[in-house]
């Protein structure tokens, strides 16, 4: 990132819009949010943020890139004295996380949940008055059974013991899909706490939890799903997209529309919740005694 590549534009003296991920939502996002904001991108992959940061700046956008591995202390304090340079985060958008296609239990919990909590740390002190925050969790976490134990120990995922606390909590070793399902609600849990936290100094915080939605992770994640239907028997996509009550899985653009507008000053009072985007899927489950909030 270079400063002078904001200096000499319009958005010399605005606050930026700070995405964290440049994957295929992470993009959408980026373009959505970049109509009224200054960019900085954050990505782990050298090569993916440089391709991105050209992109969108090839269509005209202000943007510039700062790699960080989100779950390394290390480069998520570096990404800070880079936005220290800045004039404060208007809308934080923390996009990345890892699927099924991650089949290392740990590294997953780490980069769904630690992440995002070593990301807004960092990003809490430049937060700008008006400014707003989103996580992006899944459906998914609404399935795991939750309790005061559980939902203390996903409050804490940097206190030491955390990665052991969820082996005794949720068995040696869990399968992807239970790591992936108390992670992402640990994001929406996140994002209540900051919420409340942040709220007394007029920054709005959400998380924003989507369905099956047809995006690259999703396809990375293979070609069936869990059927969640009391087996461990895995259906195919186009099988599983049938219990929606709409029929049909959600698109990118749909979630993204929703992202730029919980973040713009019309859902100006919307704070501490968080948003599913799933076509009527929880609603079904919930009905089939698949989930019970």
């Amino acid at each position: 990132m270079t400063k002078a590549h904001f200096e000499t534009t319009k958005f010399a003296d605005t606050p930026l819009a700070l995405v964290i991920g440049c994957g295929g939502m992470g993009m959408g996002v980026a373009r959505a949010l970049g109509r009224h904001h200054p960019l900085l991108i954050a990505d782990i992959s050298p090569s993916r943020l440089a391709e991105a940061v050209e992109t969108l700046r090839l269509e005209g956008f202000i943007a510039a890139g700062q790699v960080c591995d989100i779950v390394d202390r290390a480069q998520v304090a570096a990404l800070g004295k880079v936005i220290a340079q800045r004039h404060g985060i208007r809308v934080l958008a923390h996009i990345a996380a890892v699927g099924g296609a991650e089949r290392d239990w740990r590294k997953m919990m780490a980069v769904d949940l630690i992440g995002p909590h070593l990301i807004a740390d960092m990003a809490e002190p430049h937060m700008v008055q008006g400014g707003a925050a989103i996580f992006v969790g899944s459906l998914a976490g609404y399935l795991p059974p939750h309790g005061r134990d559980i939902d203390a120990l996903l409050d804490e995922p940097l206190q030491p013991g955390f990665m052991k606390g969820i082996e005794s909590a949720i068995g040696s070793n869990p399968k992807w899909i239970d790591t992936y399902a108390y992670a992402k609600h640990g994001i929406t849990r996140l994002a209540e706490t900051r919420a409340r936290a942040w709220g007394k100094r007029g920054v709005r915080v959400v998380s924003l939890s989507p369905g099956m939605i047809d995006s690259p992770m999703a396809r990375a994640q293979g070609a069936t799903l869990p059927s969640h239907g009391g087996d461990d028997k895995d259906i195919p996509r186009n099988e599983k997209a049938q219990e929606i009550p709409l029929g049909r899985e959600g698109t990118l653009p749909e979630i993204i529309s929703v992202i730029e507008f919980l973040v713009s000053d019309a859902a100006s009072f919307i704070n501490g919740i968080d948003i599913v985007v799933d076509g009527g899927h929880r609603a079904e489950w919930r009905a089939r005694g698949v989930i019970s909030r």
